[in-house]
This record gives structure tokens, C-alpha cells and sequence, in this order.
């Protein structure tokens, strides 16, 4: 167990690492005495400020008569006056008599200023940020850390001030300015940044990942714009930190690269939404869209903080309607993809008071707070990931699955292949040894006719010992059974491949049943070298007669004594009865052999699937008869059904109506 003390650190640790600070600082007023610059010290208030620009106010002493105190910070917008141009700000501080140069570079902390500044130390130029002339240039983004020359700092009296030029009505000093140690200054600002910077390279890699992951499955779809809109999120965050001036070498175009990627990243959150739950686009899209792309527009080409404001402005106003379109999305398809959303939904929930924070930051009215930003931000995109993570590794699991299932069914057709094979070489083999009886016949006819009476009478002796034709049968009517078997077995395929394809036009026809199912009889026996005794044929009436297709009957037909007479032992009892009842002709085929287990009886409709698991590799057949049966009785608008159990022999009945298909 974590003790309650443990738990507490954790969290301090925590709140250090989202809002680092150097040390917690006392706030000193303009005009201190500064013994040490061992500690950092803070600046806060008896400022002195002066709306209005002369170079003369850099000097160590002016007349203040119009000069006015304040306390930084104190940005934003003046309610009194409008200070848009230049104003300046005074602070003193005293060094002891003592004083020594300190071994460390010792620099001031300025914070981000709105929008030129320049700053000076006893009325020299000790550095500055952007220009006024000859061309404006604006930099509102970087930390100012300007080193303080220790030539120029002397014991006693000194003065520092910034001279500000502010190109909108947003002005002042965003926090109060601190002298310390440049080594700890930057530290503090790299720490403070850290975070950020992490999160934006993990959004870039994570982005990468899904990019390369939709190209190479071929999905240009929900993880395409997932993908861009992490990348793009990354970025954004990485141009909010340091890294602005290690990729930029003007801030306007950092600047508007920024609202570039920031206008496009609620179009890729849509896009990714729709594409997610395979909705169509409304045109509430397309017109927020064409509303951004306007704001896009305007960015790239008025590239100047008036237009920066008025852009950041509209494009917060018009949030609420991406936020609208996204719970729309969601309502719409909660109840039925609640599952597959849930991780998104956490996702948002984890983001929306982080919009918040950036809209209202962006605008200005808050101070920025990057350590919780970023980590909603992360917490968002890792939820999505996780979400489509589990999709890709439920699609794997299903292509793992159906590369099964096809490995399953090849084993099956090729199976099926060597049985068709065997069907026909075993034909083949029946009908070679037919046509060699025949030539056998002939030739003995042929030297009975020429010979002596010696050779007549051995003919005579050989033909007496030779078998009856009633052990062996007529030859050529083995081959013809056997030519019509192999016949049979192709025309069921291309049969059931018609049936399957429902492109199979039924030919009906009047026909009597009882001859019919005796020819069929005649025709399997013929074939399996079966004469059974015991096979028992009952049509009521006797003399029936049908209009129906007579080849689907047949193979209904064929398929079923088939089996039966296959699958059980010469001396059991085989029943085929055929009557009309209720409106239905109704074929019962029955015997009274094994039978079938509770798992055979579940799949012996399948194509391909084969019962009697021991025997079926020693029993001919192509494995597609039951379901030949069953697809055909279906396209006659009949029924099929199997009562059978092991031991107990099989009963197939068949129900078809008695009206015609039309």
C-alpha cells in the first residue's frame, strides 16, 4: 500500500513538473537595494509608466512630474485610454558600495511583450525584439532574457527602461520582470517548455505511425486524418515553444504557420469523425469548412497583428459550431457505436477543458497554462490511438481468422478435387475394363467361327466355364452407368453453381413418379454394383403423375438413395416413399443404418463436408450432394429436414409445394 504521505509527494511532484518554477520569490519594489544576486529577484511594483516615445527617457534621471506608478503585470487592454504606439516603463534598484562583479552572468526575465520592445540599462541599449522601421517587425511570442553587460552595472543608483511599441490596443507588461543568474533564467523557461516539447514529438511519432499504417493498408480513411491531425497537433505545439526560433528565422511566418495548422486542425477532427463512423458529410461541414478556408486565406496573405487578433476572434467564435458538429456525430451514432467510441468520448472529455484554456490564452484574457494544455492534449490523442489500435488489432484477429477459414476451405476443395479425381479414374478403370471384355468377346466369336471342331469344342468347354452374365453383367451396360455417373457428377456442379448464383431456369415437365424413382434406383445400383432386395419404393397412388421439373426432382432424388445405399451395409432396409399432402409433394428417403452424430448433422449440409468421419475417405463422392439437395429443394420454395441419431439410421424428408415456382 502507497501511505497517504507517499501519495501527497507524488502529487507536489507532479504540480512542480506541469508549472515548474525556479523558487518561490518575494516581490520587490522599483528602488530596492540588491545586496546579492544569489537569489532571483522580482520587480513588482513602483514602476513608472509614460504613454508616449522620447529617446531622452532612457537617461538615468528625467523629469517624472508626468510619470504615474504601477504594479506589473499589468496587460491588456487600457479602459481609460488607448496606449496602441509606444510607451515606456522606469525601474531602479541600488547596488552596495561593496559591490563586486558576479562570478555568473547575472540577466533580466522580461516575459512575453506585445509587441517591440527595447530595453536599457543606466541609458544604454542593452538589446531589443522586432522593429518599427524601416519595415514593422513583431515578435509577441519570445521570452525576453536580455544579460545585463556587468561594465554597466556600478554601485548605487541604477536605471533600467523599456521602451514598448504596441501595434493593437493589447499592451503592458505580461509579468513582472526578474533579475537572477542567466543560467537559472533559462533553465526555468527550458523546464517550463519541457513538457511541451515532449508532447509534440510524441504527437508527430504517433502521427508518423498511423500515416504509414493507413498507406500501407490501403486506408486512406479514419486513421489518414487522424494521422494528420496529430502531426499537425505536434507541430503546433512544438512552434509554441523554443523551437519557433530554431525553425523559423522571421516570427511573422512562425506566427502565421501557427494559425495555419491551428485553422486546419478542426477540419481533420471531423473529417477523421465521419470517416470513423462511416457518416456522409452534411453541409453544416462544408460550410464551416469554407468559412476556414476563408480565415486560412486571410492569414496567409495579411500578415500583421490586427488581422492575427481578428482571425484567432472568428475562429473561436466559430468553434462552438465544430464542437456542435462533433456531438452531433456522436448522438447520432452513441447508441449503436458506444463501444467502439468510448475511448474517443474519455478522449474529449479530457480535451474540451483544454480548448477552453487555449481559446480563452489565445485571446489573451488568461495566462497561458502549457503544462495542462499539453497533457489534455496527450491524454486525448493516446485515447484515440488506443481506439484505433484495438480496430486494427480486431481487424488483424478477423484477417487471421478468414486466412484461416480460406486454408480451411482449400484443404476442403482440394479434397474435393482428388475425390472428383478418384470419382473419374475409378470410371475411367470401369469403363477401359468394360471396353477390354467387349474386344475379349469378340475375339473369342472370331476363332469359334474359324476353328476345327477341337477348337470349337475347347471354345464350348471355356465358354461353359466362364461366369454368367448375371455374376459379371453386360459390359456395355457398365460403361454406359459409368459414362452417366461421371455425367451426373459435372452437371451437379455446374447445377449447384447456377442455383447458387440464382441464374437457373427450372424446366418443368409431366413425368410419372414411380418410374422415375425406379430408373433412379436402377442407376445407383447399376453404379455401386448394389442389388438390393430390401430397397422399398411406395408412391400413393401408384400411377402418379406431376408437373415439376424433372431434373431437380432427379437429383434430389439421386443424391438421397445415393447416400443411403453408400453409407450402409448391403442387408439393411432402405424406404423411399413420395405422396401429395396439404398442398405439398413430400419425399421421405430412409434407412436404417449408423446414422449421424449431433455434430455431423449441424455441418452435412455444407458444400464440402463429408459424414461418417472414419469411412468418408473409403466412400466415393465429391462432397457436394446434401447441399445440392438442400439449395435445390430451397429454390423450389421447399423444406429439408434430418432426424437421425448414432445407430439409429437417418430420415430425410422433403417438402416442396405442388403449385409451380413463378
Amino acid at each position: 500500500m502507497i501511505s497517504k504521505s507517499r501519495f501527497f509527494q507524488f502529487l507536489f511532484g507532479i504540480s512542480l513538473f506541469l508549472s515548474p518554477t525556479v523558487v518561490s520569490l518575494v516581490a520587490e519594489p522599483c528602488g530596492t537595494m540588491i545586496s546579492s544576486f544569489e537569489k532571483p529577484v522580482v520587480l513588482k511594483t513602483d514602476w513608472l509608466f509614460r504613454k508616449g516615445d522620447n529617446l531622452d527617457w532612457r537617461d538615468e534621471s528625467v523629469e517624472d512630474t508626468f510619470w504615474v506608478k504601477r504594479s506589473v503585470p499589468d496587460y491588456g487592454i487600457s479602459k481609460t485610454e488607448n496606449l496602441t504606439g509606444y510607451h515606456w516603463y522606469r525601474c531602479s534598484f541600488y547596488l552596495p558600495d561593496n559591490y563586486t562583479t558576479p562570478v555568473e552572468p547575472i540577466a533580466i526575465q522580461l516575459g512575453r511583450i506585445r509587441d517591440i520592445d527595447e530595453f536599457y540599462l543606466n541609458g544604454t541599449l542593452i538589446d531589443k525584439t522586432g522593429a518599427v522601421l524601416p519595415r514593422m517587425e513583431v515578435d509577441f511570442q519570445k521570452i525576453r532574457i536580455y544579460s545585463l553587460p556587468t561594465h554597466l552595472l556600478k554601485p548605487g543608483l541604477n536605471v533600467m527602461a523599456i521602451r514598448i511599441y504596441a501595434a493593437t490596443n493589447l499592451n503592458g507588461l505580461k509579468e513582472a520582470p526578474k533579475i537572477a543568474k542567466e543560467r537559472l533564467l533559462r533553465e526555468e523557461v527550458f523546464s517550463k517548455e519541457l513538457f511541451a516539447m515532449v508532447c509534440g514529438y510524441v504527437f508527430i511519432f504517433m502521427g508518423i505511425y498511423f500515416l504509414v499504417g493507413s498507406i500501407v493498408r490501403g486506408r486512406a480513411g479514419e486513421n489518414f486524418f487522424f494521422a494528420l491531425f496529430s502531426i499537425f497537433m505536434g507541430i503546433y505545439v512544438l512552434i509554441r515553444t523554443q523551437h519557433r526560433d530554431i525553425l523559423f528565422e522571421s516570427f511573422t511566418w512562425s506566427y502565421v504557420t501557427e494559425l495555419l495548422v491551428l485553422i486546419c486542425l478542426p477540419v481533420f477532427f471531423i473529417n477523421f469523425m465521419h470517416q470513423y463512423l462511416k457518416m456522409k458529410r452534411n453541409m453544416v461541414l462544408l460550410v464551416y469548412e469554407v468559412f476556414l478556408s476563408v480565415l486560412f486565406i486571410i492569414t496567409l496573405f495579411f500578415r500583421n497583428p490586427k488581422t492575427w487578433i481578428l482571425v484567432i476572434a472568428l475562429f473561436n467564435y466559430a468553434l462552438p459550431i465544430a464542437m456542435g458538429l462533433v456531438v452531433y456525430l456522436f448522438v447520432k451514432n452513441g447508441t449503436t457505436n458506444i463501444k467502439k467510441v468510448k475511448f474517443i468520448l474519455i478522449g474529449i472529455a479530457c480535451l474540451l477543458p483544454t480548448i477552453l484554456i487555449d481559446s480563452l490564452s489565445a485571446l489573451e484574457i488568461i495566462i497561458s497554462m502549457p503544462g495542462t494544455l499539453y497533457l489534455g492534449f496527450l491524454i486525448f490523442l493516446v485515447m484515440i490511438s488506443i481506439q484505433l489500435s484495438n480496430d486494427i488489432v480486431l481487424g488483424l484477429e478477423n484477417y487471421i481468422g478468414q486466412e484461416k477459414e480460406l486454408i480451411q476451405m482449400e484443404r476442403v476443395k482440394t479434397g474435393f478435387l482428388i475425390n472428383l479425381s478418384s470419382e473419374f479414374k475409378s470410371g475411367m478403370e470401369k469403363i477401359k475394363t468394360a471396353i477390354d471384355n467387349i474386344t475379349t468377346n469378340q475375339g473369342k466369336i472370331s476363332i469359334k467361327q474359324a476353328g476345327k471342331t477341337t477348337a470349337k469344342k475347347a471354345a464350348k468347354k471355356k465358354i461353359k466355364t466362364s461366369p454368367s452374365p448375371k455374376q459379371t453383367g453386360d459390359p456395355i451396360k457398365q460403361a454406359e452407368d459409368h459414362i452417366s455417373y461421371m455425367s451426373y457428377m459435372v452437371e451437379e456442379a455446374i447445377l449447384l453453381r447456377k442455383l447458387e448464383e440464382r441464374t437457373y431456369i427450372p424446366f418443368y415437365e409431366t413425368f410419372s413418379v414411380s418410374e422415375l424413382i425406379k430408373n433412379c434406383v436402377a442407376s445407383v445400383e447399376n453404379h455401386l454394383g448394389q442389388h438390393r432386395k430390401n430397397a422399398f419404393i411406395d408412391v400413393k397412388p401408384k400411377d402418379l403423375e406431376i408437373y415439376f421439373p424433372k431434373e431437380l426432382f432427379f437429383c434430389i432424388l439421386r443424391n438421397l438413395v445415393e447416400n443411403a445405399y453408400q453409407y450402409t451395409d448391403p442387408k439393411t432396409d432402405i424406404h423411399i416413399e413420395f405422396y401429395n399432402r396439404d398442398g405439398f409433394h413430400q419425399l421421405i428417403v430412409m434407412d436404417e443404418g449408423m446414422g449421424l452424430s449431433q455434430l455431423e448433422m449441424e455441418t452435412i449440409f455444407q458444400k464440402f463436408v463429408r459424414g461418417y468421419h472414419d469411412k468418408k475417405n473409403e466412400i466415393p463422392g465429391a462432397g457436394i450432394g446434401l447441399t445440392l439437395v438442400e439449395a435445390s429443394t430451397n429454390f423450389l420454395s421447399g423444406t429439408v429436414s434430418l432426424k437421425s441419431s448414432e445407430g439409429m439410421g437417418a430420415k430425410f424428408t422433403i417438402r416442396i409445394p405442388e403449385k409451380p415456382k413463378k
